[in-house]
């Protein structure tokens, strides 16, 4: 992996673990959620409208634009059931840390990609501290901590990543980053809308208390996710997959220094190992 893909996607961690942050500080995350996507359709639809009358999109890549709206939909009320129920410096690890086994094997079997020997140790290695950081978050066994809901929700959400991932990096071969992103927010807005018309109180609780991070979301999400695309156009996914995964060090201290939750050794442990395997990966053939 290129030093330019590493710097995306360190960016893209940053921006994704704030909007998580931000998500998981809200009052109700599903009507946080469609506040902020269906801001980034109206903020990115300029950039979208500038691609589109430049770009001819072929028609199999209208049926990936389709596909990838249907899997983040689903990601997004799974991301949102899990916030419900589990701590963020649970979830986000668990969700996470599915994805990190799951890429590189979809990249494999799906792709045709390779896996040096160095970089396999290295995705090991950020996948060793995932768990680590999960059993420091709830200083229980990792078998117990599975039996939560939010966890069983956190595990469903890293199989969506997985997924949304393998197959957006086909979708790229055909369609510009930026059309996948916005495909994927609108989709996630426009369906969320009659659950929260349905929440009216919440809405105007949102709203009124939290504009500013309604906004820093609707920006930092959609970017998230286009750096990473970004760097997918030139990089193999079985190595940005699990680089991004930086990002886990960042919710688990947000989720620390600003929510109170419990950061132990454990914690600390995982979080030194998940950085050390993505220094590992960006070296790695």
């Amino acid at each position: 992996m290129t030093s330019f893909a590493l710097a995306l996607v360190l960016l893209s961690a940053v921006a994704h673990a704030g909007w998580n942050y931000l998500t998981k500080k809200s009052s109700d995350t599903l009507v946080f959620s469609w506040c902020f996507t269906a801001l980034a359709s109206v903020l990115y639809l300029p950039f979208l409208l500038t691609i589109v009358l430049r770009t001819s999109v072929p028609p199999a890549g209208w049926l990936f634009v389709a596909g990838t709206m249907v899997l983040h939909i689903v990601y997004f009320h799974l991301l949102n059931s899990a916030y419900t129920h589990g701590d963020l410096s649970l979830v986000y690890p668990v969700a996470r840390g599915t994805a990190i086994a799951l890429i590189p094997i979809g990249g494999s079997l799906l792709l045709g990609e390779t896996v040096s020997l160095p970089a396999a140790l290295a995705i090991a290695a950020i996948l060793f501290g995932v768990l680590a950081v999960n059993r420091g978050a709830s200083w229980r066994t990792l078998t117990a901590a599975f039996a939560e809901k939010g966890s069983r929700f956190a595990l469903a959400t890293g199989l969506l990543i997985a997924g949304y991932t393998l197959w957006d990096k086909q979708a790229l071969s055909l369609v510009p980053p930026l059309v996948l992103i916005y495909a994927s927010f609108f989709g996630q807005a426009l369906t969320a809308t009659p659950l929260v018309l349905r929440r009216p109180i919440a809405l105007r609780k949102e709203i009124g208390e939290r504009k500013m991070a309604i906004v820093a979301a609707a920006v930092f999400a959609p970017l998230a996710y286009l750096l990473v695309l970004y760097a997918l156009t030139f990089s193999r996914v079985s190595y940005v997959g699990p680089a991004r995964e930086i990002s886990i060090v960042v919710g688990a201290a947000l989720g620390t220094l600003a929510l109170g939750e419990p950061y132990g050794r454990g914690r600390l442990l995982g979080s030194a190992v998940i950085v050390a395997g993505v220094l590992a990966l960006a070296l790695a053939p």
